[in-house]
C-alpha cells in the first residue's frame, strides 16, 4: 500500500512540474466570473478483496482473504469551484458483490474426543461510499484537499457443512474519518490532459451494535487521461482507481507468530467518467 501512494504522490508532483508555470487547459466553462459547476457520473469496473477471521490455526492462518467477482459501481458527483477554492461530493453504489466459496476446518470437542469438520462459507456483500472534500489550488496545476470519507458495508456469510447446522451471519461495519489529499493535472494538447489524485486517512471502523472502534489506514488513488471538447460543455475521463483500507486484527493472531494479522479491504479497477460543466 505504501508503494502505491508513494508512486501516486510522485506522479502528482511530476504532473505539476511538467505543466510549468502555465495554467493547464481549462476543462470547464465558467457559470459566472470565477465560478464553475460540474456534475459528473463515473463508472468503476472493479473487484473487491475482503477478509474474514477463520476458526483456528488448522488453516495455517486466522485471516482468510477472498476477491469478489467483477462488479460495476456508479459514482455520481457534483463540484463547485470559486476562484482557487472548491467543494465537491460523491456517492458510490453498486449491485451485490459475490465472493468465491471458501472453507474452514472446524474442530469440535465432546466427551474427550475431537472431530474435524469442513465448514463452507458462501459470502455476498453490499457497500456504499461517500466522499466530501474542500480544496485549494496551491499552484496552477496542483490542489490540496481536506475531506471526510464514509464507507458502509453489509456482509452476509452463509455457513454450512456435513454434520453441522447451517447458519447465516450478517456483519455491518462502517468506516468513517478525515482525509487529506492532492489533485494534479497537466495538458498534453488537442483537448487531452493527464490527471491524478491521492487521498490518505485514518478511519474509525465499528460494527453495528458494537461500541468498540478499530483504527484503519486508508489510501485512495486514481490516475488517467481526460478529454474536453472545446465546443461542448462536456469532459470525458478514463483511468485506473485503487483504494485500500487496512485493519489490524490482533484477536486472530496465532500463538508464537510474529506481527499482527492485517485484514485487507481493497477495491481496484478501470474507471470511465462523464462530466457536464456549467
Amino acid at each position: 500500500m505504501r508503494k502505491t501512494w508513494l508512486f501516486s504522490l510522485l506522479l502528482l508532483l511530476a504532473l505539476s512540474v511538467a505543466a510549468g508555470p502555465a495554467r493547464a487547459e481549462e476543462q470547464s466553462a465558467p457559470l459566472g466570473k470565477d465560478v464553475t459547476l460540474a456534475i459528473g457520473l463515473k463508472f468503476w469496473m472493479h473487484t473487491w478483496q475482503s477478509a474474514n477471521g477463520s476458526y483456528g490455526p488448522e488453516q495455517g492462518s486466522n485471516v482468510q482473504s477472498y476477491v469478489s467477482d467483477p462488479n460495476v459501481a456508479f459514482i455520481p458527483s457534483i463540484s463547485l469551484k470559486i476562484k482557487d477554492f472548491f467543494i465537491s461530493t460523491s456517492y458510490l453504489t453498486a449491485s451485490d458483490y459475490t465472493f468465491p466459496t471458501y472453507s474452514d476446518t472446524l474442530i469440535l470437542s465432546s466427551g474427550g474426543s475431537s472431530t474435524a469438520y469442513t465448514l463452507k462459507h458462501d459470502t455476498t456483500a453490499k457497500r456504499t461510499e461517500s466522499d466530501t472534500n474542500i480544496g485549494w489550488y496551491i499552484s496552477r496545476n496542483l490542489a490540496l484537499t481536506l475531506g471526510y470519507k464514509v464507507v458502509t458495508q453489509e456482509i452476509t456469510d452463509k455457513r454450512s457443512g456435513t454434520g453441522l447446522l447451517s447458519t447465516t451471519f450478517v456483519q455491518k461495519p462502517t468506516y468513517a474519518g478525515p482525509t487529506i489529499g492532492f489533485i494534479g493535472s497537466v495538458p498534453i494538447g488537442e483537448g487531452f490532459g493527464l490527471y491524478g489524485n491521492l487521498a490518505l486517512g485514518k478511519l474509525d471502523m465499528e460494527y453495528e451494535g458494537s461500541s468498540y472502534t478499530y483504527k484503519t489506514d486508508y489510501v485512495s488513488t486514481e490516475i488517467g487521461i481526460g478529454f474536453k471538447a472545446k465546443s461542448l460543455p462536456l469532459s470525458f475521463t478514463m483511468g485506473y482507481r485503487f483504494q485500500s483500507i487496512e485493519q489490524n486484527m490482533p484477536d486472530y493472531s496465532l500463538p508464537g507468530s510474529p506481527g499482527t494479522p492485517i485484514s485487507p479491504d481493497v477495491t481496484k479497477g478501470l474507471t470511465f467518467g462523464l462530466n457536464l460543466i456549467f
